[in-house]
């Protein structure tokens, strides 16, 4: 099984829940790739909130919706990255990251795809705001993230090599750019513990 636990500047989503946090032998064997593996997703482009017309509660407000949205892409992304067609990977990755995160994802799909894996299932984010945005260019955010029904698989025969579990906690750095909000850092908080929802 590939645990994925060289460091904390992984991909998160799977890799974290179902690696990081904790992966179980595959339950099983005889499950094929289900439809959800094969889906493309194309992601729009993402709302950005510059407008100084808002006040600062409505900017907060603003903000916050625009990054959790661009997080809850790039959890969704790093499931299906490895069963996205290559000439589709380069613009779903540019719409939800940014360096150094950006070049973490390009690494675990180069990866994921020579050992034949793919990603399974969906994780479940949970967000909450450990502290204001205050029109600030940076936006950290904690996700207490439910990965139990999330992981990995072999590609060719469609049985599970991990599965991830019901309380990852996370934390991501947003980066504002001209484009709206990126993902500039995803990492597990290693001996951390969360409770989904609160």
């Amino acid at each position: 099984m590939n645990t994925r636990t060289s460091t904390l500047t992984i991909v998160v989503a799977a890799t974290l829940a179902a690696a990081l946090t904790g992966c179980n032998s595959a339950v099983d064997a005889a499950n094929p790739i289900t439809s959800a593996t094969k889906t493309t997703i194309t992601t729009p482009a993402t709302p950005t909130s510059t407008s100084t017309t808002l006040d600062p509660a409505a900017k907060e407000s603003q903000d916050r919706q625009d990054a959790e949205l661009v997080w809850r892409k790039f959890i969704g992304l790093t499931i299906t990255i490895a069963s996205l067609p290559a000439d589709q990977v380069e613009p779903a990755i540019t719409q939800v990251a940014v360096d150094p995160q950006l070049t973490r994802l390009r690494d675990e799909n180069s990866k994921l795809r020579a050992q034949h894996q793919a990603g399974y299932g969906q994780d479940v984010p949970h967000i909450t705001w450990p502290q204001p945005i205050d029109g600030k260019d940076t936006a950290v955010l904690s996700d207490c993230q439910d990965g139990s029904q999330a992981g990995f698989l072999d590609a060719k025969t469609g049985n599970k090599l991990t599965v991830g579990t019901p309380h990852a906690p996370l934390r991501g750095t947003l980066q504002r750019t001209p484009d709206g909000w990126r993902v500039a850092n995803a990492e597990a908080l290693q001996g951390a513990t969360c409770t989904p929802g609160k």
